[in-house]
């Protein structure tokens, strides 16, 4: 999957090529890079899209004061002041404010087309790829070609470029001619040797939109739809479906094994947590069972440490009986201590309802005999009143 992208581009790279005085095709070396290989036979070359070099056309750069887009389309048809000589126009259109549009032109040589076997749909002027592989900071460049010297400036006219000659030997009377800035500051100088060439045009190619070929199209007026490449075209078409469907399959696939290894993994605990829920069930079941013959008894286990309270107070049990519904506690108290003070300690009992003395108290010499009756709290009343 890794080497597709390098195949559609070596079969896109094999459609096109670079013209400057002598044609050259792109040829893939290694595993992402091309190289320029001059052609013998034009005619038996077969050419899709082409970079024409710098020398072959002519360059402008025009400021139209019309804010919309198609009035200035429009307006270019009537437009003929581009070049000193009449031949195919490329353009570029750009906005500059809400107001206005720059539109950059390449006017080709009438006679470099006639040099070419083939007529290309496609041509790209080398300056404009150039321009597009620098930065944006980059103010003037001096990049060595394959047979010449080529300067380039971006500011705010546009893009403007040369090839060195007599009246432009150095960057400095290219950048004097073209009222281009010149700095010595590597973030706005930029240079480039001829092995850094080829990277550059195909960096150039890679920044390429759609949107942007528009006005590179060649407008020919007898196409031959039988020489058209079929057969090249439906190998690509294939070649980028099948790839479509690898990677829609592969990516399923995955999905897949990724989301049943999660299941398997979870197994295990979800056959756990069905087994305790079970047992959960079982016993919560079990104990619904024991508790209905219990349903509406009276708690009677709660005299015993209600008594326990009666002796921490200072007094002793001497009998206890249970009648109509309530619990009866004689007794006697220690010395020192009242049969109040019992009475008290039961009335701050949660679980003791209305205790009070069933009989008279009694004293006799320091102590006190004492019975005192009481009934218990109701049990759902209780666990309402914890609840609250």
């Amino acid at each position: 999957m890794a080497r597709l992208p390098h195949l559609l581009e070596s079969i896109f790279a094999s459609q096109g090529g670079y013209f400057a005085d002598t044609l050259y095709a792109f040829k893939p070396v290694g595993q992402s890079d091309f190289e320029l290989q001059s052609v013998d036979d034009r005619t038996s070359h077969t050419l899709r899209w082409l970079i024409l070099g710098r020398e072959h056309y002519f360059e402008t750069s025009k400021e139209y004061p019309i804010a919309n887009k198609r009035d200035l389309k429009r307006a270019l048809h009537f437009d003929d002041n581009k070049a000193p000589f009449s031949g195919v126009t490329l353009q570029h259109i750009e906005r500059v404010n809400e107001q206005s549009h720059r539109v950059t032109f390449w006017v080709i040589n009438p006679n470099v087309l006639k040099q070419i076997a083939c007529s290309p749909w496609l041509i790209l002027p080398e300056s404009y790829l150039l321009a597009k592989a620098m930065h944006k900071q980059v103010n003037l460049a001096t990049i060595k070609c394959i047979s010449k010297t080529l300067y380039i400036s971006q500011t705010g006219q546009g893009i403007c470029s040369g090839v060195q000659s007599q009246q432009t030997p150095n960057v400095e009377s290219f950048a004097f001619s073209t009222g281009s800035p010149l700095s010595v500051n590597t973030e706005q100088y930029f240079t480039a040797t001829a092995d850094n060439f080829v990277g550059l045009l195909i960096k150039g190619l890679k920044s390429l939109e759609l949107t942007m070929l528009q006005g590179f199209l060649v407008q020919l007026n007898d196409t031959n739809w039988k020489t058209y490449p079929w057969k090249q075209a439906g190998i690509i078409a294939a070649t980028v479906f099948s790839a479509y469907l690898m990677a829609t399959s592969a990516w399923l696939v995955f999905k897949q094994e990724s989301l049943d290894y999660k299941i398997s993994a979870q197994k295990e605990v979800i056959n756990q947590a069905l087994s305790l829920q079970k047992k959960y069930q079982q016993e919560l079941q079990w104990q619904q069972t024991l508790s209905k013959p219990l349903e509406g008894t009276f708690p009677y286990w709660y005299t015993w440490p209600t008594t326990l309270e009666v002796i921490a107070v200072g007094s002793k049990i001497t009998a206890v009986h249970y009648k109509n519904n309530k619990i009866i506690i004689h007794g006697e108290t220690n010395k020192g201590v009242k049969a109040t003070d019992v009475l008290a300690k039961l009335s701050d009992n949660a679980n003791v309802v209305s205790p009070s003395f069933s009989q008279p108290v009694r004293k006799r010499r320091d102590k006190e005999s004492f019975a005192i009756s009481f009934s218990f709290a109701d049990i759902a009343e209780q666990q309402q009143a914890k609840q609250e």
